[in-house]
């Protein structure tokens, strides 16, 4: 279903006696089919040419982020930081090492517990493919001047802080 067939879909059940007294649907229906089009988009991009997930690439930009000259990360940082639970993140940090994209360190602060670090090869996919995912991005909202990105951002971070609180 495209968008204006969603439209003409919510539309016309405006007079159903479940959707009339509401129009959160006009809201929450394109946010759900926007966001699973971007991750659809996103992950056969990272599938193809990176042989890659979301997830792995999304733990990849963290260490990348980290702040720190090492690229490195406690694993609770890593799913804290992604609102990932530790079973998902553990599968993800198996895959990445398989790959050799993280090295998993000794934690000298905590003997009970490894640290994720990215390897030169990980530095080396993620400056490669979050350009990529970047450049997909722009051309999926490539259509939305500048003015409504931001205020389609603003009231995202309003309905989001809404959800948080």
């Amino acid at each position: 279903m495209n968008a204006n067939e969603l439209k003409l879909q919510l539309d016309n059940q405006k007079d159903d006696s479940l959707c009339a007294s509401s129009d959160i649907g006009y809201v929450t229906l394109p946010l759900i089919m926007l966001s699973q089009r971007l991750l659809i988009k996103i992950g056969d991009l990272l599938d193809k040419k990176y042989n890659m997930s979301s997830s792995e690439l999304d733990v990849l930009s963290s260490l990348h982020s980290a702040g720190d000259e090492n690229y490195t990360l406690s694993p609770t940082k890593l799913y804290e930081r992604l609102f990932f639970s530790s079973g998902g993140m553990t599968k993800v940090l198996k895959r990445l090492e398989h790959k050799e994209f993280i090295n998993r360190l000794d934690n000298k602060e905590d003997k009970r517990s490894k640290l994720v670090q990215l390897t030169p090869i990980g530095k080396d996919i993620i400056e490669k493919s979050l350009p990529d995912v970047l450049k997909l991005e722009e051309e999926i909202f490539a259509h939305i001047n500048s003015n409504d990105r931001k205020n389609l951002s603003n009231l995202l971070f309003k309905a989001l802080d809404g959800v948080e609180q």
